[in-house]
Protein backbone atom coordinates (compact mmCIF):
# COMPACT_ATOMS: atom_id res chain seq x y z
CA UNK A 1 0.00 0.00 0.00
CA UNK A 2 0.91 3.27 -0.92
CA UNK A 3 1.81 5.70 2.19
CA UNK A 4 -0.24 8.69 -0.27
CA UNK A 5 -3.75 8.83 0.97
CA UNK A 6 -6.64 9.22 -1.57
CA UNK A 7 -6.09 12.92 -2.16
CA UNK A 8 -2.64 12.25 -3.11
CA UNK A 9 -0.94 14.54 -0.55
CA UNK A 10 1.63 12.57 1.73
CA UNK A 11 0.63 12.28 5.05
CA UNK A 12 3.39 14.66 6.77
CA UNK A 13 2.21 17.59 4.29
CA UNK A 14 -1.24 16.65 4.85
CA UNK A 15 -0.39 17.33 8.60
CA UNK A 16 1.29 20.27 8.17
CA UNK A 17 -1.55 21.95 5.99
CA UNK A 18 -3.80 21.32 8.46
CA UNK A 19 -1.87 22.77 11.45
CA UNK A 20 -1.79 25.65 9.52
CA UNK A 21 -5.38 25.85 8.55
CA UNK A 22 -6.31 25.24 12.20
CA UNK A 23 -4.26 28.13 13.13
CA UNK A 24 -5.07 30.47 10.99
CA UNK A 25 -8.97 29.58 11.64
CA UNK A 26 -8.26 30.42 15.61
CA UNK A 27 -6.18 33.41 15.00
CA UNK A 28 -9.18 34.96 12.36
CA UNK A 29 -11.37 33.43 15.09
CA UNK A 30 -10.36 35.39 17.82
CA UNK A 31 -10.04 38.61 16.00
CA UNK A 32 -13.48 38.14 15.06
CA UNK A 33 -14.15 37.88 18.72
CA UNK A 34 -11.85 40.40 20.70
CA UNK A 35 -10.65 42.76 17.40
CA UNK A 36 -12.45 45.75 15.63
CA UNK A 37 -15.90 43.27 13.98
CA UNK A 38 -17.31 44.26 17.38
CA UNK A 39 -17.81 47.60 16.30
CA UNK A 40 -19.57 46.53 12.59
CA UNK A 41 -23.30 47.89 12.65
CA UNK A 42 -26.48 47.04 10.56
CA UNK A 43 -25.91 44.64 7.17
CA UNK A 44 -21.77 44.70 7.99
CA UNK A 45 -23.03 42.28 11.47
CA UNK A 46 -23.66 39.63 8.49
CA UNK A 47 -19.68 39.84 7.41
CA UNK A 48 -19.05 39.61 10.75
CA UNK A 49 -21.41 36.17 11.35
CA UNK A 50 -20.16 34.84 7.92
CA UNK A 51 -16.42 35.23 9.17
CA UNK A 52 -17.09 33.51 12.38
CA UNK A 53 -18.83 30.31 10.69
CA UNK A 54 -16.06 30.20 7.91
CA UNK A 55 -13.33 29.90 10.47
CA UNK A 56 -15.44 27.16 12.07
CA UNK A 57 -15.28 25.52 8.84
CA UNK A 58 -11.47 26.37 8.42
CA UNK A 59 -10.54 24.77 12.11
CA UNK A 60 -12.46 21.73 11.41
CA UNK A 61 -10.85 21.25 8.06
CA UNK A 62 -7.47 21.50 9.53
CA UNK A 63 -8.43 19.08 11.63
CA UNK A 64 -9.82 16.79 8.96
CA UNK A 65 -6.88 17.12 7.23
CA UNK A 66 -4.40 16.47 9.93
CA UNK A 67 -6.66 13.11 11.20
CA UNK A 68 -8.21 11.90 7.68
CA UNK A 69 -10.84 9.34 8.07
CA UNK A 70 -9.47 6.16 6.49
CA UNK A 71 -11.55 2.92 6.41
CA UNK A 72 -9.33 1.07 9.28
CA UNK A 73 -10.95 3.25 11.43
CA UNK A 74 -14.12 2.11 11.74
CA UNK A 75 -15.67 0.76 14.99
CA UNK A 76 -19.04 -1.07 15.99
CA UNK A 77 -21.71 0.94 18.00
CA UNK A 78 -22.32 -0.31 21.32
Amino acid sequence: MDIRDHEGMSPGSSRAAGIVTMAVGIAVASWVVFGPPGDWEGDMRWVRHGLALGTLGAISFGARLMFPDTGEDETSAV
